[in-house]
């Protein structure tokens, strides 16, 4: 996920960006079933399409190999997730990924107490830009927000970064939204978690970098 600094909107406040590398190339496994799902276009949100064995950097800077599942979007795009780790729910209208099991999760990284507080959402809106778009959610937000021109997905695909918290304690939520339009389709992915829960949205942020259009 690369970012281009822009200037901050409603806010002086410094911006952590979340630093995620994909250490290797994936290696990509398929059976006969999930080669032809990806070939479909009427597949449905949500089909698994093959599993990736990924080396991902942790946020001490050290690699750690995880198998990922790469399944459908609600659109023309994939994304791949760790299906041991998290649950995902899949509409037409969007994709929702949340800790499945929060002793498991927690013996490995410091994920928050209340899951419901911690998800990886990704959905379709309509609005006439992503420009404007991203102005409602700052106007609805209440809070200071950051504002930034950044690239997301394994094709870094232009988008609009809006990120605030609603407090100062380790506690309190940290939300962040990214619009951005693919083929006249605006969608929203929201990234949410607690403001001292740094593993958490690293972990989120893993999986929103696998996010690819089909570009053919």
């Amino acid at each position: 996920m690369a970012v281009q600094l822009a200037g901050c909107k409603d806010s002086n406040a410094e911006v952590m960006v979340p630093q995620v590398e994909i250490a290797e190339k994936p290696q990509i496994s398929q059976t006969e079933e999930q080669k032809e799902a990806l070939l479909d276009p009427e597949s449905e949100a949500g089909t698994v399409l093959g599993e990736e064995e990924i080396t991902v950097m942790t946020p001490e800077g050290e690699p750690r190999t995880a198998l990922y599942q790469r399944i459908r979007g609600n659109g023309d795009f994939s994304i791949a997730y760790d299906a041991e780790r998290f649950e995902m729910t899949a509409s037409a209208q969007e994709l929702r990924f949340a800790p499945a099991d929060r002793e498991a999760v927690q013996s490995e990284s410091s994920l928050s107490e209340e899951t419901d507080s911690v998800f990886l959402s990704i959905r379709r809106e309509d609005a006439p830009s992503a420009e404007e778009l991203a102005d409602q959610y700052v106007a609805e937000s209440g809070e200071e927000c950051s504002v930034e021109e950044v690239t997301v997905g394994e094709g870094e695909y232009p988008a609009v970064w809006v990120s605030y918290a609603e407090g100062t304690s380790p506690e309190s939520r940290s939300c962040n939204l990214y619009v951005f339009r693919y083929n006249k389709v605006l969608y929203v992915a929201q990234l949410d978690c607690t403001v001292g829960d740094t593993a958490a949205l690293a972990e989120l942020n893993t999986m929103f970098s696998t996010l690819r259009f089909d570009e053919g």
